[in-house]
C-alpha cells in the first residue's frame, strides 16, 4: 500500500493546527494575553478545519463543486485573518477592522467571481497570495514596533515571519492552481514545508507569551500592588547591590527613610480606602519629585525608602526637604497628611547595608521625636537640615 505524500502533508498540518489551537485556547482560559490567545486559537482551529475537510473530501470534490471551493477558502481566509489579528494584539495594537476586512475581501472576492461569474479556477491564486503577504508584512512590522520590551520569542517570531512567509507565498503562487491535477515541484515543496510554517508561528508565539508571563510574575514578586513601587524584597536586594557598588568604586550613597505621620489615626478616622489613597498619593509625589535613577520603595505599611546612588548627604537632605514640602502640599481640604524623613549616608556610617538602614531609621525616629513633618540626619539628629546644608526655609 502506497501512502500519498500529499495526504501525509495534510494530516500533519491538521494535527499541528489542532494542537496549537488547543494550546492557545488554554492560554485564553487562563487569561494570559486573552485577546491574542483567543484570536490565535480561532485561527489555528479554522486552519485545522479547512485542511481536515481537504483530507476527508474526495480528491475530485473541490474540482467539481465550486461552492466547496468557496467554503474552503472562506474558512482558510478567516483563519489567516484571525492569525494576523492575534499578532496585532500581541504587539499591543488594536485590530483595524477596515484593514482585516480588506484582506478578507482581496482573498474572497475572486473566489466569488469564480463561483458566480465563472472566472477561471486559478484566477484567485494571486489574490490569495497578495492577501497573505500584505497581512504578514504588516503583522511583522507591528511586531517589530511592539509596545513594551520585546523578548526572545518576539524576535524569533519576527525573523521567522520575515524569512518563511516569502517562501510560502512563492510556493503557493507557483503551484496551488495545479496542486492535485499536475505534479508540481514548487507546490509539493510548499506543502511539505507547510506544517513547519504553522508550527514555527505557533511555537514562537507561545514562547513570546510565556516569556512575557514570566517577566510579569517576576515584576509582581518585586512590586507593591497598591503603589506600584518596589516592595521590601526588592528593596533589600537593591540596597545590597547599591552598597556593594558604592564600596567597591568609592562612590557616595545615601538613603532616605520616610514614614507618613499619624497614619493609623488617618485610617481610623477616614477608613482604609482613604488610607490607600494617601499611600498612592505619597508614592506619586515621590516618583515625580525624585530623580529617575533613584530607587523608590514601599518597605512597610506606611513606610517608604529611597536609595540614592552617587548622592552625598547634602544632596540627599535637599531632596528630603523637597519631598517633605511636596507631600505636605499633596493633601486636600478633607484629608491633610505629612511625613517625616530620616537621612543617612555611606560616608558617615560603617560599611554594609544594615548599618546604612539602621542609621536612616534612627534619624527617622529623631524626626518623629522632634514633632514630625521634618527631616533629620543620622549623624546630627538635633540640627535642622537648613543648618547643615545652608537651606533657606
Amino acid at each position: 500500500m502506497v501512502i500519498d505524500p500529499y495526504f501525509n502533508f495534510l494530516v500533519s498540518t491538521v494535527f499541528i493546527c489542532m494542537m496549537l489551537a488547543a494550546a492557545n485556547a488554554m492560554l485564553a482560559v487562563r487569561s494570559i494575553s486573552f485577546s491574542a490567545a483567543t484570536a490565535h486559537a480561532i485561527a489555528f482551529a479554522a486552519m485545522a478545519i479547512s485542511w481536515l475537510l481537504t483530507v476527508l473530501l474526495p480528491l475530485e470534490a473541490s474540482e467539481v463543486d465550486l461552492r466547496l471551493l468557496l467554503l474552503l477558502n472562506g474558512i482558510g481566509a478567516g483563519g489567516v485573518i484571525a492569525l494576523w489579528s492575534g499578532l496585532h494584539l500581541r504587539a499591543g495594537y488594536r485590530v483595524n477592522g477596515y484593514f482585516v476586512g480588506a484582506l478578507f475581501g482581496i482573498w474572497i472576492a475572486p473566489v466569488l467571481g469564480i463561483v458566480i461569474l465563472g472566472f477561471d479556477r486559478s484566477s484567485h491564486v494571486p489574490f490569495t497570495a497578495a492577501s497573505i503577504i500584505i497581512g504578514a508584512v504588516w503583522s511583522t512590522w507591528l511586531l517589530y514596533r511592539k509596545r513594551g520590551k520585546k523578548n526572545a520569542g518576539d524576535w524569533a517570531l519576527i525573523l521567522w515571519m520575515a524569512l518563511v512567509i516569502p517562501v510560502s507565498v512563492v510556493g503557493m503562487t507557483l503551484g496551488m492552481s495545479s496542486a492535485r491535477s499536475v505534479p508540481n515541484a514548487p507546490w509539493v515543496f510548499y506543502l511539505s514545508f507547510l506544517p513547519t510554517i504553522f508550527a514555527g508561528v505557533g511555537l514562537f508565539t507561545l514562547v513570546s507569551v510565556a516569556l512575557d508571563a514570566l517577566r510579569d510574575s517576576n515584576e509582581l514578586a518585586r512590586t507593591d500592588g497598591l503603589t506600584g513601587l518596589l516592595n521590601r524584597r526588592a528593596f533589600d536586594s537593591e540596597l545590597d547591590i547599591a552598597v556593594a557598588r558604592a564600596e567597591r568604586y568609592q562612590r557616595d550613597l545615601s538613603l532616605i527613610a520616610v514614614d507618613i505621620d499619624n497614619f493609623k489615626a488617618l485610617n481610623d478616622n477616614y477608613g482604609h480606602p482613604a488610607g490607600d489613597a494617601v499611600l498612592r498619593a505619597v508614592a506619586r509625589v515621590m516618583t515625580e519629585t525624585a530623580r529617575r535613577i533613584d530607587v523608590i520603595n514601599r518597605i512597610g505599611g506606611d513606610e517608604f525608602a529611597l536609595i540614592l546612588q552617587d548622592t552625598p548627604a547634602s544632596a540627599a537632605l535637599r531632596l528630603a526637604e523637597r519631598l517633605r514640602h511636596a507631600i505636605s502640599n499633596a493633601g486636600t481640604d478633607s484629608i491633610a497628611f505629612t511625613a517625616s524623613f530620616g537621612v543617612s549616608s555611606s560616608q558617615d556610617v560603617a560599611p554594609g547595608s544594615e548599618a546604612l538602614l539602621q542609621s536612616a531609621d534612627e534619624a527617622l525616629y529623631a524626626a518623629k521625636d522632634a514633632g514630625r513633618n521634618c527631616v533629620r540626619y543620622a549623624q546630627d539628629p538635633t540640627t535642622e537640615p537648613a543648618g547643615l546644608i545652608g537651606l533657606v526655609r
